[in-house]
């Protein structure tokens, strides 16, 4: 497929990934225990919840491979329309800083599982109690992410057609709220997946219209101009 194709579909690839995560830290996480809870009645929990929490671990897998597809375009279009590689490289990276995140989520997860299957009811105790505050990574992963998207294409403008300002601005804000403490959770379950779904849209359509930075077939366009004024 190639890069213009993969464009005029970055927005779904946004939505899929972001409906896969809500849908694995949403309705199927739902109900968990929270951090007090005992190691027996943690394990009781995900031992009656086992199929969900495998099917959680599936969905978030497949989630993090869409995600990892829609940043590497995305940095690609950052580049193309910006004409620098300081920021779209920062946004690549820290996709990576994301996506390891909530690997380590996903590894405490299956811990949780196996061991709450072998009755290990200590190692589920302090498993539990750790699954419900190793935010760090994914907080972080998601500011600098979104952080680096905005000044991305805010500071790089030197294309003939870069993303538009209102959503460079949007990326900081959504940066800065998942960095705010207790509303950080609306910027994972709301402020990001909207980001992912709003920014393929804006290339979709730029793409779509041939007003992306760069594109072969604007390119193309503005070439055979001259020619014909020359045959005229």
């Amino acid at each position: 497929m190639k890069d213009s194709s993969m464009n005029r579909w970055l927005w779904l690839v946004g939505l899929a990934a972001a409906a896969l995560i809500f849908v694995s830290f949403g309705p199927l996480s739902s109900g968990s225990p929270d951090e007090s809870a005992s190691g027996v009645s943690v394990a009781h929990w995900y031992n009656t919840h086992v199929n969900q929490q495998w099917a959680s671990v599936w969905l978030v897998g497949l989630a993090l491979f869409l995600l990892l597809v829609y940043v590497t375009q995305l940095r690609s279009v950052l580049v193309q329309t910006g004409g620098q590689r300081l920021w779209p490289n920062m946004v690549f990276a820290s996709s990576i800083l994301l996506v390891a995140g909530i690997v380590v989520a996903g590894s405490v997860e299956m811990t949780l599982i196996i061991a709450s299957h072998t009755h290990e009811f200590a190692v589920v105790h302090f498993f539990n109690f750790y699954s419900s505050n190793n935010y760090l990574l994914i907080l972080a992963g998601l500011d600098f992410l979104t952080l680096s998207a905005g000044l991305a294409i805010l500071l790089n403008r030197r294309g003939a057609a870069p993303l538009p300002k209102l959503l460079g601005w949007y990326s900081i804000l959504v940066g800065l709220v998942g960095a705010s403490g207790p509303l950080s959770f609306f910027a994972l379950l709301f402020g990001f997946p909207v980001w992912l779904i709003a920014t393929g849209i804006v290339i979709a359509v730029k793409q779509s219209r041939g007003t992306l930075g760069g594109d072969p077939a604007g390119g193309a366009a503005m070439s055979s101009a001259p020619a014909e004024a020359v045959a005229a």
